[in-house]
């Protein structure tokens, strides 16, 4: 691939996964700008063997070759609308420039390195860039650019499916802007429709917060070691990537958020969010999608966030819902403007479920009502973000590891600047509680040096954001393995409790308790607030969100199971019959134990 120069500059990197990376190049004939994709060669680091990414390589070249010709009407009628046909593939699916070949001019390592590569158009950035963006800005989407962002994106999926295939992994990441068009990117995971997909198949990936419940029952119950890939699966991605130019983030992103506080890693997390998701009986669509338009919203719990996959329609057939047939049909999806969208590397590093920390080093810590220009009043700790999210610490006063702030709280957190601190290299971490009754938390820190600083804010900021809810989970190898166990799990646990495969989060027991709030004071009557909550089916402590609008996990099944419970003498407390609940530590590190209290010692026990 002698005739292609690659930019090794740290701004030209475009993405990287665990078996290949994406840098920008120029194509020394015509001066031309372009992407190139080379894959890893094959070592022990690299989780991927020879055959899987070479058979990826293969199937991307053979996709964006089939992408770029004529549309033909498919023989379900289904999967088709007018407007395809006088849609230009070029103008919806990334184009293909060149590729590493073998003397027979087949995709193949190229012959002089032994490397594999795939040339490509580049892109200016992701709707993911885009939404980022707006969420800094805090500035929403007008209602125009909404309508017509989501009829490009139903345009160009459907038109992936008029073609026969399914992408089994659509996320606002893999739709991106190429000089004003909306483009689909990422089809080496692509698989013909009625294809058979098996847990074991290395070459395929996914995302968990974007996948369908089907998917969900596919990977996590034991019946179901097989799916046939189907349109509906892309459809339920879609409508969460829809919502999302509305909400600017991923609408299930609060409720994988739960699941952290008991999943050791994200994979975990994962597995035991794919394990709700795939018994829910209605979308968790936010008020704000209903608030925002009836249209709209109607057109996402009707046609695609519809939880029976048989009853949801072909994104074709959403071509022509009242609230996208409205939309100018103009040649461009260019977003609404005046702002520069920062393309932002695309680090898709699949979850090993490691324990380690992501990151362990120093920071100073204000103390709680200190004042950030006094610098007595900063403290220095030993910190990690551990795999989970949660930001720890260890304390010398209690000889433990503790969690400061768990990976529930820490999602959504905004980093910013601090200041006038006495400190140089302080910020502040603004966490919103997602409790109705506990206030927001407010934390400053200081690095030690200007490098630290951009270390510890880079991570943290990945950790406030759910990054590893975004994380690619790839199938086959450990995964396989991991699933497997989790089914037993989940078997048994079912088992113990008598659940029935539906309704799972539905209550057996319900009744008032009492808890403290976070740091409170037991003893104080201020620091106690009132709140129904039930045991689940599975075995679950839940509670309503008024402030989510949602079902929320306080405690999951494995979190009780593992707890430890503690009875509380009722001169040590202002409400009579407390308790404590104290979880399990994760990777050695402690969780502050919960609280609470019942009506009368009979409730309690």
């Amino acid at each position: 691939m002698g005739k292609y120069k690659m930019s090794m500059n740290k701004s030209d990197l475009l993405g990287e996964g665990s078996s290949s990376i994406c840098r920008k190049g120029i194509c020394l004939e015509t001066g031309q700008e372009v992407a190139i994709k080379v894959y890893k060669l094959a070592t022990k680091s690299v989780n991927s063997s020879e055959e899987i990414r070479l058979q990826k390589f293969k199937r991307q070249i053979q996709v964006l070759k089939m992408l770029q010709e004529a549309f033909v009407v498919p023989k379900d009628q289904t999967l088709w609308h007018p407007d395809l046909a006088k849609a230009t593939p070029s103008k919806l699916f990334m184009m293909l420039l060149d590729y590493s070949k073998d003397e027979k001019g087949e995709p193949a390592p190229d012959t002089t390195d032994g490397v594999m590569y795939v040339i490509t158009e580049v892109a200016q950035y992701s709707l993911k860039d885009y939404f980022a963006l707006k969420r800094e800005k805090n500035k929403p989407l007008s209602r125009e650019s909404i309508k017509a962002c989501a009829r490009a994106i139903l345009l160009v999926v459907a038109g992936l499916h008029a073609k026969g295939l399914v992408h089994l992994d659509l996320k606002p990441e893999n739709l991106m802007m190429f000089n004003g068009r909306l483009k689909l990117i990422d089809v080496d995971g692509c698989v013909p429709i009625d294809s058979e997909v098996s847990i074991n198949d290395s070459s395929i990936s996914f995302s968990p917060c974007y996948c369908a419940p089907e998917w969900a029952r596919f990977l996590i119950d034991e019946a179901e070691s097989k799916i046939i890939a189907k349109p509906h699966l892309d459809v339920w991605s879609i409508g969460i990537t829809l919502c999302e130019l509305v909400t600017l983030d991923a609408i299930l992103k609060p409720m994988y958020g739960n699941f952290l506080r008991n999943g050791h890693s994200h994979r975990e997390a994962g597995f035991l969010f794919m394990d709700w998701l795939g018994h829910i009986t209605r979308a968790p669509v936010p008020k704000s999608i209903e608030r925002f338009d009836r249209d709209f919203h109607k057109l996402i719990v009707e046609s695609l966030l519809v939880c029976d996959f048989t009853k949801r329609k072909s994104l074709a057939q959403c071509l022509s819902d009242p609230y996208v047939v409205e939309t100018g049909k103009s040649d461009s999806t260019e977003l609404e403007g005046g702002e520069k969208v920062v393309r932002q590397a695309r680090q898709r590093f699949e979850d090993t479920s490691s324990k380690a920390p992501l990151y362990k080093g120093t920071l100073w810590k204000l103390n709680t009502d200190g004042k950030p220009e006094d610098a007595t009043h900063w403290l220095k700790r030993d910190m990690w973000v551990a795999c989970d999210g949660s930001l720890c610490y260890f304390s010398i006063k209690e000889n433990k590891r503790l969690v400061l702030l768990d990976g529930i709280k820490m999602a959504g957190a905004k980093v910013t600047t601090l200041p006038s601190a006495a400190r140089e290299f302080a910020f502040r971490l603004d966490c919103v509680n997602s409790d109705d009754h506990e206030k927001d938390i407010s934390m400053c820190f200081s690095a030690e040096s200007d490098q630290e600083h951009q270390k510890w804010r880079s991570l943290l900021s990945q950790a406030t954001n759910l990054e590893g809810a975004m994380q690619t989970i790839r199938l086959g190898g450990a995964v396989a393995d991991e699933l497997k166990q989790f089914r037993l799990a989940v078997k048994n646990r079912r088992m113990k409790v008598g659940e029935d495969a539906k309704d799972q989060f539905a209550p057996i027991f319900k009744a008032k308790l009492w808890k403290v709030k976070a740091e409170g004071d037991r003893k104080k009557v201020d620091d106690w607030f009132e709140r129904e909550m039930w045991i689940a089916k599975n075995g679950s402590l839940v509670y309503w969100s008024k402030k989510e609008d949602r079902e929320l996990v306080y405690y999951t099944a494995n979190d009780i199971a593992q707890a430890k419970f503690v009875l509380i003498d009722n001169e040590d407390t202002f409400h009579p019959w407390a308790f404590q609940v104290q979880l399990a530590p994760s990777a050695g590190v402690e969780f502050a134990p919960g609280e609470f209290a019942a009506e009368s010692e009979a409730m309690r026990d």
